[in-house]
């Protein structure tokens, strides 16, 4: 039998060889992961609404099935239906984690930094805007309980108050997945810069007059932010520019507009800008008086956030100042029997050039109908199989 001698240094060479391969094995193993991962995370919860049979919805047991399940499919040991955006978080964030892990020894390929990236928005959203879900969740959620409730196609008015900002009239836009799920024709825009509904009282009464007789008006109306794929608030990549920009531009540069402000704002806008702005204007007049907890502070996730929860403020306050002008009056309710005010914040995700992309999101925050009986809260029906949404910033008067 010949016996090999190998210089010194060779057994060490070729233990390295064999884990350097072991490890591209694995980075590749990750970056399948991180794909389906990528995947699932952009499509299961698209899939999601609750069941109609339930006027309220438990909390999902955070305890493993004891079966495979399909989407929305009943748990037959507890009668609750499982949300699919909530399963697929139990699967992702573990996977998330290990990769997070491996990252930091260089061992994650490509595709999986991308996933690690795209893991940051969802680490953003979660935090800042928890709730948020997927823009065809939510109208395949509401578009559902409308519906049950007797909306058609024939006798509903959809009216939106969101900003003109054009990355919320997408193809995949809130209002346009709302539009195709409720099959109405058109949508009567209401909104201005930041969502406000600036159309005032007589843009109000040209669209509630459109009304079908004895029909039924829908409105979905919030404010939007940015959130871009390294995870900061308040910024996204738009297709065709290099660098990240602004979202919402109207919320955030009447925020830095405060910030620089060295005199207060006087009593009347109108006195000090006349008609140039007057959008945005108004806007720096309304948040002047309501950002004081965050005075002298630098924009940054937290900050952001907060302005864009006083900005929620200000539409639905705006909003519902002007549907009270018609509502409370006695004939209104001879052609109308229900307006359904959906609110909520528009999370936009970036669409550029090396930017996974995919569906925005939005955090449903209300839910309400309103009738010649009164007013009812219906956020539960829809939306309660998640936790009650921590709502720290939020003080709008008709909340």
């Amino acid at each position: 039998m010949t016996i090999r001698h190998h210089p010194p240094g060779a057994v060490v060479l070729a233990s390295s060889t064999r884990f350097h391969w072991a490890m591209v094995h694995l980075s590749k193993s990750i970056a399948c992961i991180a794909g389906i991962s990528l995947v699932s995370t952009s499509s299961v919860a698209a899939f999601s609404f609750a069941h109609h049979g339930k006027k309220t919805c438990k909390p999902p047991t955070m305890a493993a099935p004891s079966v495979v399940r399909r989407d929305n499919e009943a748990d037959t040991s507890t009668g609750d239906f499982v949300d699919a955006a909530t399963r697929e978080m139990r699967i992702t964030s573990p996977l998330m984690s290990i990769l997070a892990s491996l990252s930091s020894f260089g061992l994650v390929p490509n595709a999986a930094n991308a996933a690690l990236s795209a893991n940051a928005f969802d680490s953003s959203l979660q935090t800042y805007f928890p709730g948020a879900l997927t823009n065809s969740a939510i109208a395949l959620r509401v578009a559902a309980s409308l519906r049950d409730r007797g909306y058609t196609r024939t006798n509903t008015l959809f009216g939106s108050s969101l900003c003109s900002d054009e990355i919320n009239d997408t193809a995949e836009s809130l209002v346009g997945d709302l539009q195709n799920k409720l099959g109405v024709e058109g949508v009567f825009n209401l909104g201005g810069l930041g969502g406000l509904p600036f159309v005032g009282i007589s843009g109000m009464g040209a669209f509630t007059s459109h009304a079908p007789v004895d029909g039924k008006i829908f409105i979905v109306f919030g404010p939007h932010v940015g959130i871009s794929n390294d995870g900061v608030v308040g910024k996204i990549e738009r297709v065709g520019k290099k660098s990240v920009s602004g979202s919402c531009g109207a919320g955030i540069g009447a925020y830095k507009a405060i910030i620089a402000m060295k005199d207060p704002m006087p009593t009347t806008i109108m006195d000090a800008f006349g008609i140039k702005d007057v959008q945005e204007e108004y806007i720096i007049s309304q948040l002047s008086t309501r950002l004081d907890s965050i005075k002298g502070k630098e924009p940054d996730n937290d900050t952001i956030t907060y302005v864009t929860n006083k900005m929620y403020d200000l539409v639905w306050e705006m909003l519902r100042s002007e549907v009270n002008a018609f509502t409370t009056k006695a004939d209104f309710w001879g052609s109308v029997t229900e307006v359904t005010l959906l609110g909520g914040i528009v999370v936009n995700r970036g669409h550029g050039e090396g930017v996974p992309g995919g569906e925005d999101f939005y955090q449903p925050l209300m839910l309400k109908s309103l009738t010649k009986d009164g007013e009812s809260d219906i956020y539960g029906e829809v939306f309660g199989d998640f936790p009650a949404l921590a709502r720290p910033y939020r003080t709008a008067k008709y909340v």
